[in-house]
Formats: C-alpha cells, structure tokens, sequence
C-alpha cells in the first residue's frame, strides 16, 4: 500500500471515528517541532548521576 493510499485511509477513520472537529483537533496534537531531540536529551541526561537517579526515585516512593 503507498503511503498517499495509508494517509488517505487514516484520514477517512479519524473523520468517522471523530468527526471533523475531532479529526482536526486530533491531528493537530501531532504538528511537526523543531531542534534536535536526540541532542538536547543528551545535554540534560548527560549531567545525571546514579545519585541524582536514586534520589529521584526514592522522593517518588515517598510521595506514594
């Protein structure tokens, strides 16, 4: 199946399924971002440590 024939189809559910206010809504959670997330994920994981990490999950269990 190409993919014009798959978006077309995924077009016609959502609009059954949803509506066309629904559909609208629905696709518009899904717009395109910008930057470089792979990047940026590294910048903020990469200063972690297996403390910081520790202590993150002993503050959720606590607040259970």
């Amino acid at each position: 199946m190409k993919a014009s024939e798959i978006s077309r189809r995924g077009y016609q559910a959502l609009i059954q399924e949803l509506g066309y206010g629904g559909a609208a809504r629905f696709l518009l959670r899904f717009e395109s971002g910008s930057g470089d997330y792979t990047k940026d994920r590294h910048q903020w994981l990469d200063q972690l440590t297996m403390d910081d990490f520790r202590n993150y999950i002993q503050q959720k269990r606590k607040q259970k």
